[in-house]
C-alpha cells in the first residue's frame, strides 16, 4: 500500500498520466519530459523543453544529431526512464495524446565504461556492451544507443555504426541512436524505416 501511495504521489508530483497503450511495441509520446529534470527546473522558475518522439512499425529507427551539450542524451534518458516507469506501471509526464506499448527488453549503451583493471577503451568498453545487445535483441526490443561507433577512426566508426544499426534493423527492434557522423545521416535518408532527427540550443 506504501508502495502504491508513493508511486501515486510521485506522479501528481510530476503531473503524470497514463498514455493509451497499444498492442504493440511503439513509441508514440508528445511534449514527453524527464521527470527529475523537469522537478529540479521547476524549482528554479525554468522549464523543460518537452520531446516529441517516434517509434512505430514504419518509423523504426531515430537517429539524433545535433551539437554538444544540444540534449541528445538527455533525450534517449527521457526515453529509457519514462519507458521504465511505464512497464512499471507509474504515471508519466507526457502528453495525454500519446501511445506508448511493452517492450519484452530495454537495451541501452549510455556513458563511458572504460576500465583500467580489464584493459578496456571508452571504445571497446562500448563494444563489449553492444555485441552482448546484438546477441540478445529482438522485434519487441528497445535499443538505445548513445554516440555509436564513436571513439574511434571516424570512417571506421561510422561505418561499424551503420552495420549496428542494420543488425538492429534487420531484427525488427526499435532503436534510438545519437551520431555526429554525417555517413549516419544520409543512412537514415537512404534507408527505409529510418528518420533523422535533431538536437539543438534555444
Amino acid at each position: 500500500i506504501d508502495f502504491i501511495r508513493a508511486k501515486a504521489l510521485f506522479g501528481i508530483d510530476i503531473k503524470g498520466l497514463k498514455p493509451s497503450f497499444e498492442n504493440q511495441q511503439i513509441v508514440d509520446w508528445f511534449q514527453a519530459v524527464h521527470p527529475l529534470l523537469q522537478m529540479s527546473l521547476t524549482k528554479h522558475d525554468k522549464k523543460v523543453v518537452p520531446l516529441d518522439i517516434i517509434l512505430t512499425r514504419d518509423k523504426r529507427i531515430l537517429l539524433i544529431s545535433g551539437p554538444n551539450a544540444g540534449g541528445k542524451s538527455v533525450c534517449l534518458k527521457t526515453v529509457g526512464l519514462l519507458q521504465y516507469m511505464l512497464q512499471c506501471g507509474m504515471l508519466v509526464s507526457m502528453h495525454e495524446r500519446s501511445h506508448a506499448g511493452i517492450f519484452s527488453h530495454i537495451f541501452i549503451d549510455i556513458g563511458d565504461e572504460q576500465s583500467i583493471e580489464q584493459s578496456l577503451s571508452t571504445f571497446s568498453s562500448h563494444m563489449v556492451n553492444i555485441v552482448d545487445i546484438l546477441k540478445k535483441v529482438s522485434y519487441n526490443s528497445l535499443c538505445l544507443f548513445d554516440e555509436l561507433g564513436a571513439g574511434t577512426d571516424p570512417v571506421e566508426g561510422a561505418s561499424l555504426a551503420v552495420s549496428i544499426l542494420e543488425k538492429v534493423r534487420s531484427m525488427g527492434a526499435k532503436t534510438i541512436a545519437t551520431t555526429h557522423y554525417s555517413e549516419l545521416k544520409m543512412y537514415a535518408l537512404t534507408t527505409d524505416r529510418v528518420e533523422n532527427a535533431s538536437c539543438e540550443f534555444n
